[in-house]
């Protein structure tokens, strides 16, 4: 046996010689404690996480996967997934487990005629955009170009065309999964369609996905871009008015409010860096001409200190956001849903912007509606609801509690105001006694992922996410 360490102390007990042919077996690599790139590979972009894993398996395909699944269970390993990208939560690294890491599996192929594109589970946001941009296609991803693929369409998709063109799961056609025994299986609505139903919504509960298979749709390559941050000192009034807008707003155009600050970017003016404000940004999904005229009375509010409206290329949203976002910074992001921006949930936003322990503490409002969720059957549980509000700490800052609390205390606050659910992306990284994440986010698709959960996991092996227990069934 074989006792693997690191600063904080034992990670696993493992058999030596099984471990060796495990590592042997894989076509990647397998990365222990004392290896070089252990820090590297338990590193994710999220600053506030800090686990020790007793492996990391950089997987180069499926069958590592599946290698890596049926090991993890032989040695009584908790197992864990990540997809290359943001983790937020913390829940992609498994202290004192083994983590497959699927980052190197991350092509992208693009069939322009079909207008399908067929994803690795490795591959962000930009990865795609990339290759699909070329033929000015797209699929729905999250809104910032880092964003993995796995996290953000399994949990629903919420993007920059949202409203013309849906969620990330309502332009998903297929997709491959390794099951709890190790077993790669395909899941459509033709083939395994319980499996399929649950995933679209339901995470990584049934097993990993090592394949995606997306209906593109025609956006860009140039699309007409709406970004301008007003003073906060009229937010009041840009609040109100937004509401009756977004909500007048073509299915075309996908907007997002954000109550915060000026960013630090190369972009903004170094006088304005860190002062509240309120900032719009959007995107209109048709012709830019149209689209110039639909968002300019957005830009009309008050006298704006930033606007940066123009068209642009779409994948330059994506970059924006991965600029506000960057690598390495503390966040904890939570959410709710509401179906109207009444003046009780538009106050609270407010109020605790000014009470936020840090300048870069935000809460957005998203709107959805349009496209999203027409006709879908899939778990995902909050596709009528009409806006999505994140409270989103972002900190540098030592001392992480002010801000914890901030947020915790904040989604509390508007879920007295009315609100109700949790986007899977937005849970936060610590749950209070009061908190039942899976309740929130899966709402009343809970009992029917359970019935699938009892299926395809009834062991519940693939418990790092919100998870779904076998035994609700």
């Amino acid at each position: 046996m074989a006792t693997h360490t690191h600063p904080l102390g034992t990670v696993a007990d493992l058999d030596e010689r099984r471990l060796g042919e495990f590592a042997r077996e894989l076509d990647g690599h397998l990365v222990r404690p004392d290896g070089e790139r252990y820090e590297d590979a338990r590193s994710v972009w999220n600053g506030l996480i800090n686990r020790y894993p007793a492996l990391v398996v950089r997987a180069d395909g499926a069958s590592d996967v599946a290698r890596s699944v049926r090991y993890a269970r032989e040695s009584d390993l908790p197992l864990s997934v990540k997809g290359g990208a943001h983790e937020q939560t913390g829940s992609a690294v498994a202290d004192h487990g083994l983590v497959v890491d699927l980052s190197p599996m991350d092509d992208v192929r693009v069939d322009p005629e079909a207008q399908i594109a067929r994803v690795g589970p490795g591959a962000r946001a930009e990865d795609v955009l990339a290759a699909t941009q070329e033929y000015g296609l797209a699929c729905p991803t999250g809104s910032a170009g880092t964003v993995g693929i796995p996290g953000s369409t399994l949990a629903g998709g919420i993007g920059w065309i949202r409203r013309k063109h849906g969620l990330g799961i309502d332009a998903l056609r297929r997709v491959d999964v390794v099951t709890a025994d190790g077993e790669l299986i395909s899941a459509s609505p033709e083939r395994n369609e319980e499996l399929f139903w649950a995933i679209r919504g339901g995470g990584g509960n049934f097993g990993v996905v090592t394949s995606f298979e997306f209906e593109l749709y025609e956006v860009g390559p140039t699309v007409q871009g709406l970004g301008i941050f007003y003073p906060f000192d009229a937010a009041d009034d840009v609040l109100r008015t937004y509401r009756r807008m977004a909500r007048d707003a073509p299915a075309e155009l996908t907007t997002l409010l954000l109550v915060g600050d000026v960013p630090g970017l190369p972009s903004m003016p170094d006088d304005l860096a860190g002062e509240d404000a309120v900032a719009i940004l959007g995107c209109y999904a048709g012709d830019p001409a149209e689209g110039a005229d639909v968002v300019e009375p957005f830009r009309e509010l008050t006298d704006p200190l930033v606007d940066m409206t123009d068209e642009m290329p779409y994948e330059l949203l994506h970059d924006l956001g991965t600029q506000l976002y960057p690598w390495g910074r503390k966040y904890t992001h939570r959410s709710v849903f509401v179906d109207e921006l009444t003046d009780d949930v538009l106050d609270l936003v407010l109020e605790r912007r000014e009470a936020a322990p840090v300048s870069m503490a935000t809460i957005g409002v998203w709107p959805l509606g349009g496209a999203i969720g027409s006709g879908l059957d899939a778990a995902y549980a909050w596709d009528d609801k009409r806006y999505m509000l994140t409270v989103e700490a972002n900190w540098e800052a030592f001392d992480n509690r002010p801000t914890l609390d901030w947020a915790a205390e904040t989604e509390r606050l508007l879920r007295r105001a009315g609100a109700e659910g949790a986007y899977s992306g937005f849970t936060g990284v610590e749950e209070r006694d009061w908190e039942d994440w899976p309740a929130q986010v899966y709402g009343d698709s809970y009992d029917r992922l359970a019935a699938v959960k009892a299926e395809y996991d009834p062991e519940n092996v693939f418990a790092h996410n919100v998870t779904v227990d076998p035994g609700d069934e």
